[in-house]
C-alpha cells in the first residue's frame, strides 16, 4: 500500500489540526493566569481542559448571556461571581450594593490607573508608558476644565455651528443622506480640539485624521493584542503600534510649533493674559507652578495630546451617534425630536442667543436624552474596573474571600443599566425619563407659588429639587455608571455635557430629520458594545436657518 498516497488523500490528521489551538492555548493559559479565589463561583466555565481559556475565548460570543446570567444569579442575591472576559484578565464580579465599599478602597489597595495601562495596553499604545502611568493629562484637566468651562461654551458653540454645517451640508430642497458615525466622529474631533488646541489647528483635517486615526489605531493594538498570549506581546505589542507613532508623528509636526510658541511665551511672562484658553495653557501653567520639568518638554505636552484625544473621540462619538440613533429610532409618536427642537429654541432665546452654563442648565430635556442612551445603549459592561495593587489582595470579609494582587475586580454595570426593579420598561429607550418628573415638578412648584402664603414650608420643596437635580446627565450614582462613580469619575464628563447639548441644539434648530423604520443595532464585541458604524441618517437644512 502507498501510504504516501493514502494520507495525502485522506488529509493530515485532526490532531494536527487541533494540536496547535490547543498549544496556543495552554500558552496564553500559562502566560495570564492569576489563581483568583475558589469560593466565587464563574459563569461560562465547564469542567473541560483548559476551561478557564476555553472560557475566555467563548466570552466573545457570550458575553450578553454570561452578564446577565451573572447578575441575576449572583449579584442581585449580594453575591460576587468571576466573568471570564475576552481579554484573559477573568473579572470579579461584585455586586451593586459592594460599589461603595470598593470605590472607597485607596488607590495603593485596587487602582483605576493600573486597571486603564493595561486595558489600554499602556507599554505600547501611547508612545511613551508614563503617559499613562503617571496620567499628567487627567491632572491638568481636574485642575482646569471645570473652573474653566463658562469661558468655554462661546468657543465650543461657535465649532458647533461650523463643524455641523460642513458635516450636514446646507441644502434646503433634498434629503441627504449622512453617514451618522463617521460625520459624529470627525464634528466631536473639531469641537473637542478647539478646547484642548484652538483654531485653526482645530479645522485642519490632516491634523484631525491622523488624531481620528490614532484613535482607530489604540483600539486595532487592544483587540489585537487579545488574542496573542502575553508572552508575545513585548515583541508583537510594538509591531502593532507602528501605526500610533506614525500618526502622532504627523499629528507632533503640527501642533510641536505652537507648543513651543506658547512655552516662549509664558515662560516670558508666567501672567501674561493674551494666550489662548485652552489646554495647552493650562498644561503649560500647571506644570509651572509644580516646577514640573519633565511636563514641559513640547513632546511631552505633545504626547499628553494623545489619550486626550482618544478619548475624546472614542467614547464622545459613541455617545453621541447612540443618541441621535436612539432618538430617531424611536415611535414618532413621542414627537421627541419635535419637543427637543422646542426646548432648544425656546432656552436660546431666553438667553438671546448667547449660551451660558446657566441656559444649557435649563435644557432638561437634551439633558435627559442623553442620559437615557447613555444608560440604555451603554458601550461599556463594566467601566468602573479596578486592578488589586495591594501585595496582600484586597479581602471581602462579608463573602470570605481575598482577591489576590494583579487581578481585576468590577461590577456589571450594563445589568444594573437594565435592571426594571431600578429602571421600569428599561429595554425601552424613554427620552424624557429623566426629566419629566423634574418638569411635573416644577410645574407643580410654579403653581404652588403662586398660591403661597408666608407660612409656606420650602423645605420639602428645596429636598425634592435637589432630588430631581441629581438626575443630570454629570451626576453619577450606584445605578448610573457610564462616566464611573467615585472620586475617579470622567473629570472630562463637565465639558462633554455643553459640548452635546450645543450639538443637539444646533441640530434640531436647524435641520429636519427623518425617523428611522428601525433603529440599527448596536453589536457586542466581547463585553464592548459598538453603535451602529455604517448606517445613516437623512437630515435637511431647515427653511430661514442658512447662515449669511
Amino acid at each position: 500500500m502507498d501510504t504516501t498516497t493514502t494520507s495525502a488523500a485522506v488529509g493530515p490528521s485532526p490532531v494536527l489540526l487541533i494540536l496547535p489551538l490547543l498549544v496556543f492555548l495552554a500558552l496564553n493559559y500559562a502566560t495570564s493566569l492569576i489563581s483568583l479565589p475558589k469560593a466565587i463561583p464563574w459563569v461560562g466555565k465547564s469542567d473541560k481542559l483548559l476551561a478557564e481559556s476555553r472560557a475566555s475565548w467563548a466570552c466573545f460570543k457570550n458575553a450578553q448571556a454570561w452578564l446577565a446570567e451573572g447578575y441575576h444569579k449572583y449579584s442581585k442575591r449580594g453575591k460576587s461571581y468571576i466573568f471570564p472576559d475576552f481579554t484573559g484578565r477573568p473579572t470579579i464580579m461584585v455586586p451593586r450594593e459592594k460599589l461603595r465599599w470598593l470605590l472607597e478602597k485607596p488607590d495603593d489597595v485596587v487602582s483605576v490607573r493600573e486597571s486603564h495601562f493595561d486595558v489600554l495596553e499602556g507599554p505600547y499604545n501611547f508612545m511613551d508608558p508614563t503617559i499613562l502611568t503617571t496620567m499628567y493629562h487627567e491632572h491638568v484637566i481636574h485642575k482646569n476644565l471645570f473652573r474653566n468651562l463658562p469661558s468655554l461654551v462661546e468657543g465650543t458653540w461657535d465649532e458647533v455651528q461650523a463643524a455641523v454645517d460642513d458635516g450636514f451640508g446646507m441644502s434646503t430642497t433634498k434629503w441627504t443622506d449622512v453617514p451618522n458615525y463617521d460625520t459624529l466622529m470627525h464634528i466631536i474631533a473639531r469641537v473637542s480640539n478647539r478646547m484642548m488646541v484652538g483654531l485653526p489647528l482645530c479645522r485642519d483635517e490632516t491634523y484631525l485624521a491622523n488624531n481620528s486615526a490614532f484613535a482607530q489605531d489604540v483600539i486595532n493594538v487592544m483587540t489585537g493584542l487579545s488574542f496573542v498570549p502575553k508572552v508575545l506581546h513585548p515583541v508583537l505589542g510594538r509591531l502593532a503600534s507602528i501605526p500610533n507613532h506614525i500618526h502622532f508623528n504627523r499629528v507632533k509636526k503640527l501642533n510641536l510649533p505652537m507648543i513651543r510658541e506658547r512655552l516662549a511665551q509664558l515662560t516670558a511672562d508666567p501672567s501674561r493674559k493674551d494666550v489662548p484658553n485652552d489646554y495647552i495653557t493650562w498644561h503649560i501653567r500647571t506644570a509651572q507652578a509644580e516646577k514640573n520639568t519633565e511636563e514641559l518638554d513640547p513632546t511631552m505636552i505633545s504626547r499628553r495630546l494623545m489619550p486626550l484625544n482618544f478619548a475624546a473621540i472614542h467614547t464622545t462619538t459613541f455617545t453621541i451617534v447612540n443618541t441621535l440613533f436612539d432618538l430617531l429610532g424611536s415611535d414618532p409618536k413621542h414627537q421627541y425630536i419635535e419637543l427637543l427642537r422646542e426646548e432648544a429654541e425656546r432656552v436660546f432665546a431666553s438667553c438671546n442667543g448667547d449660551w451660558s452654563k446657566t441656559a444649557l442648565g435649563q435644557m432638561v430635556r437634551t439633558d435627559s436624552a442623553i442620559r437615557e442612551s447613555m444608560r440604555i445603549s451603554n458601550f461599556g459592561a463594566a467601566p468602573l474596573t479596578r486592578k488589586v495593587v495591594a501585595k496582600d489582595g484586597l479581602t471581602n470579609e462579608e463573602e470570605g474571600w481575598t482577591a489576590p494582587h494583579g487581578s481585576f475586580v468590577s461590577v456589571n454595570a450594563h445589568s444594573v443599566h437594565h435592571d426594571p426593579d431600578i429602571y421600569p420598561e428599561p429595554m425601552t429607550y424613554d427620552a424624557f425619563r429623566f426629566s419629566r418628573p423634574r418638569e411635573e415638578f416644577e410645574a407643580r412648584q410654579k403653581q404652588e407659588q403662586q398660591t403661597a402664603t408666608s407660612n409656606t414650608d420650602t423645605s420639602k420643596d428645596m429636598a425634592e429639587t435637589l432630588k430631581m437635580r441629581s438626575a443630570g446627565l454629570i451626576t453619577t450614582s450606584d445605578t448610573f455608571l457610564p462616566f464611573g462613580h467615585g472620586r475617579h469619575a470622567c473629570p472630562g464628563r463637565f465639558f462633554v455635557n455643553h459640548e452635546l447639548k450645543m450639538l443637539l441644539a444646533y441640530v434640531f434648530m436647524n435641520y429636519d430629520l427623518q425617523y428611522l423604520e428601525k433603529r440599527p443595532e448596536n453589536q457586542w464585541f466581547a463585553s464592548s458594545i459598538l453603535p451602529p458604524m455604517k448606517d445613516v441618517i437623512k437630515v435637511k437644512r431647515r427653511e430661514g436657518s442658512v447662515r449669511k
